[in-house]
């Protein structure tokens, strides 16, 4: 090809890319933020991201809140702020516009290291590339990442993350001073895409397993240009220093967050991590039931038990297969398994945060060479000459007709994030014995007026969790707004008699069923009531001044 129609070609491709992409996730732009999860204390509340001033960055740059340290990301949101307030589309847009360079990036990625032997770009690499790029931009798999708001820092890491794998392909094939010029344009890369999310610490290894393949710089691929060992660990000694800085900040930021080895065994955590990699893949080949939580794996008798271990099982196969391969020459199968290993590791488990087993947002990066093989695949399918033309024309409708399906089941769960009750239903109804969900769809009708809906799930939430002293209160706050009195002064009966712990002090549980007892015309039950919770705190000012208004007497 000429170089016109090389580029003409390329355009076209990234052309019907980005039409796809926008095509997936336009919907999402009227979605509204999620007041319920980690929307409301990234965006929403957060004073610091509404004026470009030293006190706000500066806090940008130092504090560990929401657990994370990521300086960019409150830069990117404020950003956001400055451009659209608190409009959610202007957000949205964002969001979807930085997913699109991904893609893009992507696509040029594939480009060059397909073509880094040959230093040529022909059809079979264009079209490999744009299949690679298409499927990853539109799979639902990422819906995640790019429609909820609290996880920008998903988007911005993967754009950083992937200038940085482009920066340090140029630099291993440039030569005099562009050499330095590309070393230190991958180090800056690098830095900012840790800015912007911790997990981008696995990059330096990430770039060694591309020095084995595809890039050919070492002896275990027996490539005739393979660079000593010693420089390839000393051109990383900076990205390893970035990275051991990081982790340090991290681990300050989500010291409280983690959990600790006691709490959870590390066997249960190994078990649970290979459950976690076999799930991925399964939703990356069949990406339907999809769903924001994951709880975490559950062993209650002997069968369960052996039916966690099938995925432990399957993860050594998949490893030993790849070895195998390896040694066949197949170097891609080993090198794609590693860096699927290696990208998730600060998430799959072993250091456990939060009480999810898996999150979709995960692998947003992880994945990123299973797209590659099945764009080179394609490519090798499209271009054999021992295959028929009916079944190239197949292959080609059969492509056309995954991305629409795709589109759609991306479009599709673009609309569960559209608010916090279609958020908090799909995700209770896919997991309809975990307590906290059911609470967080309660909290969404909750401050959506809609009581007796709040209360169901309320109820539902307790009943599964009894022992959520933290929730009660909101129980006991959804009856009082309702008027349910004697439901009220049910719940809060046994606490009173018992001494159990339901989130409220004793002489505030006096003071609220005194409050009822007034409602209700019960006077001297109020009164009583009253006298009990000052009492306990004769400093509570409300009751004071209820009791107070009990006492006075009425003017004739």
């Amino acid at each position: 090809m000429t170089k016109s129609h090389k580029w003409a070609k390329a355009i076209f491709i990234i052309v019907c890319i980005l039409s796809a992409v926008f095509l997936a996730y336009h919907d999402a732009l009227n979605n509204q933020l999620i007041t319920t999860w980690d929307t409301q204390a990234y965006v929403i509340d957060n004073t610091h991201i509404r004026a470009f001033n030293w006190e706000n960055i500066y806090w940008m740059f130092t504090n560990f809140d929401m657990a994370n340290w990521h300086p960019l990301t409150w830069v990117s949101h404020a950003l956001d702020y400055a451009l659209f307030g608190l409009e959610p589309w202007g957000h949205h847009f964002v969001s979807i516009l930085i997913h699109a360079f991904n893609t893009i990036l992507f696509f040029g990625l594939v480009i060059v290291l397909m073509s880094f032997k040959t230093r040529d770009i022909d059809n079979q690499t264009l079209l490999a590339a744009g299949v690679a790029a298409l499927l990853f931009g539109i799979h639902p798999q990422h819906v995640e990442s790019v429609v909820w708001i609290a996880e920008r820092k998903d988007v911005l890491c993967l754009f950083f993350i992937l200038l940085t794998l482009l920066s340090y392909v140029f630099y291993t094939a440039a030569l005099g001073i562009k050499r330095y010029f590309w070393y230190f344009s991958t180090l800056l890369c690098f830095g900012l895409a840790l800015l912007s999310k911790p997990m981008a610490v696995t990059v330096p290894v990430i770039l060694l397993l591309m020095d084995v393949y595809p890039l050919n710089r070492t002896r275990l691929t027996h490539s005739p240009h393979a660079v000593s060992y010693i420089k390839l660990i000393l051109e990383k000694i900076p990205f390893f220093l970035f990275t051991l800085f990081t982790i340090m900040f991290t681990l300050m930021a989500q010291q409280e967050a983690m959990f600790a080895i006691d709490r959870m065994g590390i066997i249960f955590r190994i078990l649970n991590a290979c459950n976690t990699l076999i799930l991925y893949i399964a939703k990356f080949i069949f990406p339907v039931a999809l769903s924001p939580f994951y709880p975490l794996i559950q062993a209650n008798n002997t069968l369960e038990y052996y039916s966690i271990l099938i995925p432990i099982t399957a993860t050594i196969l998949i490893t030993i297969l790849c070895t195998y391969l390896w040694y066949k020459k197949k170097y891609y199968a080993l090198i794609t398994w590693l860096f699927y290993l290696v990208t998730l590791s600060p998430v799959i488990g072993i250091i456990q945060v939060g009480s999810q087993s898996a999150a979709d947002r995960y692998v947003y990066l992880p994945t990123m060479p299973f797209y590659i093989l099945l764009g080179i695949g394609f490519v090798k399918l499209l271009y054999t000459k021992k295959i028929g033309k009916q079944i190239k024309l197949a292959s080609i409708i059969m492509l056309v007709c995954l991305s629409l399906l795709l589109i759609q089941l991306t479009q599709t769960q673009g609309k569960v994030w559209k608010n916090d009750i279609t958020l908090w239903s799909y995700a209770s109804a896919y997991n309809p014995e975990n307590g906290s969900l059911h609470y967080s769809l309660a909290h969404a009708y909750s401050k959506n007026g809609a009581y007796e809906k709040a209360l169901v799930h309320y109820n539902r939430a307790i009943a599964i969790e009894p022992t959520r002293s933290g929730w009660y209160p909101t129980l006991l706050k959804t009856y009082l707004l309702l008027e349910q009195f004697d439901k009220a002064l049910n719940l809060i009966e046994t606490p009173i008699e018992e001494g159990i712990d339901i989130g409220l002090p004793l002489d505030q549980l006096y003071f609220i069923q005194g409050w009822i007892y007034h409602k209700q015309g019960l006077l001297h039950k109020a009164q009583e009531a009253l006298s009990k919770s000052l009492t306990i705190n004769p400093d509570r000012q409300h009751a004071q001044e209820f009791m107070l208004k009990i006492n006075k007497p009425e003017v004739p």
